[in-house]
């Protein structure tokens, strides 16, 4: 019989007692560990709105390091193959070294934008790990850092996007001090005008306690985006969202960071609060919504530059 790969991260053979035990809100509704089976793949994943995941994955350098087990093809469709490849190809451009978060982002950005102008059905699969290829050594010697670094600041984007970010109810794992202070937080920045928000998001951008946080935890970042491909099998198959997709990403990083500085000024970052932060977002972030940008590329990368406008 016919045998197909079965994969499962290294944080989960770690942490599944834990996980398994976890009673966070997210577990009270939907049980952590979940499978994704495909006739050809197999992938063992857990559900990042738990709070218990959130924190046995994002900190650990080793936590998708994959573990393969041999398994027997199930019936339904079959991973499609160019969306496994361009998977794969994000994926090496998230862990290879020498970069910042920012600059893998960017790459990944730059990936999706070629490969979403690609031909048609005769599209070679090989092409994502081609591209992927030359965008490392683009990376690597230094091209993306001057180009990213030279990209004008468009802090409307940003603005806006805080905006949302403070209409959202969340439901944060936090002690009683640290929910308050974040609520009053997002609650202020709903209320601010125009010019208050703009003073407001240059706090955030030049937070210094959120910056010596992810610095030290360099695995963070590298951590939740490998979850996003490894989970959802990011970007999916339809190129003509791959734009979107990316902003997607870009978000992400944008709000979470920006809860971090929100939450900074009154309570320490610690593993256990920006854990916490994250798992919280992961819940809530289909309310944030997205505008229906002409250039979705070009909102995604201002919104992961943290200059300052």
């Amino acid at each position: 019989m016919t045998e197909i790969g079965s994969y499962i991260p290294h944080f989960i053979l770690l942490g599944r007692p834990r996980i398994s035990q976890c009673r966070c809100v997210s577990c009270r509704e939907q049980p952590p560990l979940v499978t994704h089976a495909w006739a050809n793949h197999v992938r063992h994943s857990a559900l990042l709105q738990c709070d218990t995941v959130s924190r046995e994955m994002l900190f650990a350098h080793d936590a998708f390091e994959l573990h393969e087990e041999a398994a027997v093809p199930v019936d339904g469709a079959a991973l499609d193959v160019w969306q496994n490849d361009v998977n794969q190809a994000c994926i090496d451009l998230l862990i290879v070294d020498g970069l910042s978060i920012e600059e893998r982002m960017y790459a990944i950005g730059v990936l999706l934008n070629k490969l979403s102008k690609g031909g048609g059905d005769g599209f070679e699969t090989m092409r994502p790990f081609a591209m992927a290829n030359e965008l490392m050594q683009l990376a690597l010697g230094g091209a993306f850092r001057t180009l990213f670094g030279q990209m004008p600041a468009i802090s409307r984007y940003k603005a806006s996007y805080l905006r949302r970010l403070a209409k959202i109810p969340f439901r944060v794992s936090l002690d009683e001090h640290a929910s308050k202070s974040l609520n009053l937080k997002l609650t202020e920045l709903m209320l601010m005008s125009d010019g208050f928000l703009d003073d407001a998001l240059r706090e955030i951008e030049g937070s210094n306690e959120v910056s010596i946080f992810f610095d030290k935890h360099d695995e963070t970042w590298i951590n939740y985006f490998l979850y996003r491909c490894f989970h959802e099998v990011f970007p999916a198959i339809e190129r003509e969202a791959y734009g979107q997709l990316f902003l997607d990403l870009a978000l992400d990083y944008f709000c979470v960071r920006s809860l971090c500085a929100l939450l900074a000024n009154d309570v320490e970052l610690d593993e256990d609060v920006v854990a916490a932060l994250f798992a919280a977002w992961y819940r809530s972030k289909g309310r944030l919504g997205r505008d229906d940008h002409v250039d979705p590329l070009l909102v995604g990368f201002s919104l992961i530059s943290r200059e300052a406008a």
